[in-house]
C-alpha cells in the first residue's frame, strides 16, 4: 500500500468512495439489490453501472450536462420521470451513505492540524467546495477542492492531478494521494505523486500512523 516518498506536505482525497461511504456496506448492497430488481436488474452492480458508466456520467462529471440532467437521463430510461421521483429514487440509493463517513471526518479533522488537505474528485457537482461547506458542515477543512464537474477534466487525466498540484503550489512528491480505484492511483504514481488506495477508514489511519502523520 506504501509509496517511499517523504513526509508530505498536503493529503488529496477522493469524495466518493473515500471520504462518502456507506455506514453499513452490507446494508448498502442490500439495499441497491433489491432497488435494481425493482426496476429490472438482476444485480445491484448492474444498476450502478447503468448510472456510472453511462454517457450521460462521463458528461455530467465533466460539467457538459448538470447534474439534475444526468438523473434525469438516466432514470428516464427506467421510466422514473419528474423532479419528486428521481428526488425519491435517490434517496433510496444513497440512504445508507448520505454524507461524510463520521471515521473520514474525524480523521481530516485529526490530519488538518498537521498538514494540508484537499479534495480531488470525479463528480457531477458543481461549486464543490461550497458544497461541502455548506451540506456537509466542511468549512475551512480542505484548502483546495477540486470538481471535475468544475474545471472540465477528470481523473484518470493527467491534466487535473496536475492542476490539483497547480492549486496547492506543491511538487508531486510533496502530496499524497488517496483513492479507492486503482486506476486513479496507477495514474497519480505515473506522475510521480506518492499513493494510497483507499479501503477502510481504520487501514487508512493505520497507514497514515505508519507514516507518521498522525
Amino acid at each position: 500500500m506504501r509509496d517511499d516518498a517523504k513526509h508530505p506536505e498536503a493529503v488529496i482525497f477522493d469524495y466518493g468512495g473515500v471520504l462518502n461511504l456507506p455506514t453499513s456496506p452490507e446494508a448498502f448492497q442490500a439495499n441497491l439489490k433489491a432497488l435494481a430488481v425493482e426496476h429490472g436488474f438482476k444485480r445491484g452492480k448492474q444498476l450502478w453501472h447503468h448510472i456510472y458508466r453511462s454517457d450521460a456520467w462521463q458528461r455530467a462529471k465533466r460539467g457538459q450536462i448538470t447534474e439534475d440532467e444526468l438523473w434525469a437521463d438516466r432514470l428516464g430510461a427506467l421510466g422514473i420521470h419528474g423532479e419528486t421521483a428521481v428526488a425519491a429514487f435517490r434517496e433510496r440509493l444513497f440512504w445508507n451513505a448520505p454524507s461524510i463517513h463520521p471515521d473520514m471526518r474525524q480523521l481530516c479533522h485529526d490530519l488538518r492540524p498537521v498538514t494540508r488537505l484537499a479534495v480531488l474528485s470525479n463528480t457531477a457537482v458543481q461549486n464543490m467546495d461550497r458544497w461541502l461547506a455548506e451540506e456537509h458542515g466542511m468549512d475551512g477543512v480542505f484548502e483546495v477542492v477540486v470538481s471535475s464537474a468544475d474545471v472540465g477534466l477528470a481523473k484518470p487525466d493527467a491534466a487535473i492531478y496536475h492542476l490539483t498540484l497547480e492549486r496547492l503550489d506543491l511538487p508531486p512528491d510533496a502530496v499524497l494521494f488517496v483513492d479507492d480505484l486503482r486506476r486513479n492511483t496507477w495514474a497519480a504514481r505515473a506522475l510521480g505523486i506518492p499513493s494510497i488506495r483507499f479501503t477502510t477508514p481504520q487501514a487508512l489511519r493505520d497507514e497514515l500512523v505508519a507514516r507518521e502523520l498522525l
